[in-house]
């Protein structure tokens, strides 16, 4: 499974996800994030404290 299929199948729950979360999958995470955005994905990002932000997918694209 890639790094974009496991982030899109945690993120999908719609809870919010921590940075510390993500890195387990990928140290480029942010740039999965903007893969998955293009793909058409809703994902927030919502900050929570300075310099510390999680991450939500609102809603999740239907694949083909």
């Amino acid at each position: 499974m890639s790094k974009k299929e496991r982030i899109r199948q945690l993120l999908a729950d719609g809870q919010p996800h921590t940075v510390e979360e993500l890195v387990r999958i990928t140290h480029r995470f942010s740039a999965v994030i903007h893969s998955l955005r293009e793909d058409g994905e809703d994902i927030k990002t919502i900050p929570i404290a300075h310099n510390v932000c999680v991450y939500q997918m609102l809603t999740m694209v239907k694949s083909a």
